[in-house]
């Protein structure tokens, strides 16, 4: 490629080798059914793609840095995105099985000797050129435009959960109370576990607000409630 490794993780936000594996494991979803001299190899299109999401730009600059057309970008890019998102599953997934929940209450325990952690959750908006028919339910509370992202991580700081659905105008506590994770807390799936987040911006959750089935009116319910308020 010609470039260090410092400077390919700066246009990239990945490692070479994190490419190469990531290329192997889409390519074919990208190999063209037909081969002519203006094929576009299925490493070009990934990198096109993975620059353009890294500098947070325009298909054009994903497209310059190829050294291809903006046409030709934009044809191939929904099945790189969709390519990449078929991988997710495996590597985002929140601590289900029995064993996975004891490594993660392990490793944060190990971090700073908070018991029964299974996972840390926040939100970040990330700032987007809003959509001209809907521009109003982007304009967040910092005056841009942006989607509200609602990211659960472990102790290691990998990505377990993920919801990015949600313009900038929504509530962190509105997502929290919408997400799937959250049915499975009320549920009482995870028995002890915790949710930890920032105090006034993500609360500590309960994974079983109501654990005894008894009146929703007790001290343990109206505490979860109350700082959900905050979100």
């Amino acid at each position: 490629m010609g470039l260090c490794q410092q400077d390919i993780i700066h246009r990239y936000r990945l490692n070479w080798q994190a490419i190469q594996q990531l290329l192997r494991n889409i390519e074919p979803q990208l190999a063209p059914s037909l081969q002519t001299p203006r094929t576009i190899p299925p490493e070009t299109k990934l990198l096109a793609v993975l620059h353009m999401l890294a500098s947070g730009s325009f298909q054009t600059t994903g497209a310059l840095a190829a050294g291809i057309s903006q046409p030709s970008f934009s044809a191939f890019l929904p099945k790189v995105l969709d390519a990449i998102i078929s991988l997710t599953a495996p590597h985002i997934c929140f601590p289900y099985t029995q064993q996975k929940q004891q490594e993660t209450i392990q490793g944060f325990y190990l971090i700073n000797g908070f018991p029964h952690v299974l996972d840390a959750i926040d939100c970040t908006h990330v700032r987007i050129l809003p959509p001209a028919a809907t521009e109003h339910l982007y304009h967040n509370r910092k005056h841009t435009h942006s989607i509200n992202v609602q990211a659960i991580v472990d102790h290691q700081g990998l990505i377990t959960n993920i919801v990015a659905k949600y313009p900038g105008s929504v509530h962190d506590s509105f997502i929290f109370r919408h997400c799937t994770i959250n049915q499975h807390f009320q549920d009482g799936r995870y028995g002890n576990g915790l949710l930890v987040g920032k105090y006034r911006k993500l609360l500590i959750y309960t994974l079983n607000s109501n654990p005894l089935g008894h009146t929703t009116h007790t001290p343990r319910h109206r505490h979860v409630d109350r700082n959900t308020l905050r979100l």
